[in-house]
């Protein structure tokens, strides 16, 4: 057992060197190109992902709210609407609250880069709480539309639920387009946490 658990000991120090190493190797591999850390860059993708997540939020807003659809089945006049689904409300509601947060750090953002009249550390950390909470909400949002929005396309043969998007197209059309620009407003807004961190870090309370 003694011999077993040195090998197992010794696997595990192995593993913790190569690990130590690949991060040394990310983080030369990131130092190679300073570009990317100098302050110009760093505004000017703060700036370019706030425009990003502005205009893929309001998108995803407008298309959901749009996606009303009438059909009538067996003479019965039938429509879907988002606001059916508390999940796609709250999804429409998420996307709002991002796109006005974000478009008030734009602006301030701006305003501080322009007057230079930011005090760093207190900037850092309200910044990088801001695209946090949005993106923790855009997150709960894109996720509770994307469950609804899979049993409306397959349905759900266990409960017995047929899919809807055979009779609603335009509505399942749309709600899918408002879910991919939701999912790359995600990706943006985790790239600006990201760099908010970064400048965080650097600049701590």
């Amino acid at each position: 057992m003694d011999k077993e658990e040195a090998k197992a000991e010794k696997e595990k120090d192995m593993m913790s060197v190569s690990s130590e190493n690949e991060l040394l190797t990310c983080h030369a591999k990131f130092e190679a190109f300073p570009f990317f850390k100098t302050p110009r860059f760093l505004k000017g993708a703060k700036i370019t992902l706030r425009l990003v997540t502005i205009v893929t939020t309001f998108i995803a807003m407008l298309c959901m709210i749009t996606s009303h659809q009438s059909t009538t089945m067996l003479g019965t006049p039938l429509d879907a609407r988002y606001s059916y689904s508390p999940a796609f409300r709250f999804f429409v509601y998420a996307n709002a609250v991002a796109c006005f947060f974000i478009f008030l750090s734009l602006l301030a953002t701006i305003v501080f880069y322009l007057r230079g009249a930011c005090p760093t550390n207190k900037c850092s950390y309200l910044f990088f709480l801001n695209d946090m909470m949005m993106l923790t909400m855009e997150i709960g949002g894109c996720a509770a539309a994307t469950a609804i929005g899979e049993v409306g396309l397959h349905g759900n043969s266990h409960a017995g639920w047929g899919s809807i998007c055979g009779y609603y197209g335009k509505f399942c059309d749309r709600v899918t387009i408002s879910l991919v620009f939701s999912y790359v407003s995600i990706v943006s807004l985790f790239i600006l946490t990201v760099i908010s961190s970064m400048n965080f870090k650097e600049n701590p309370l």
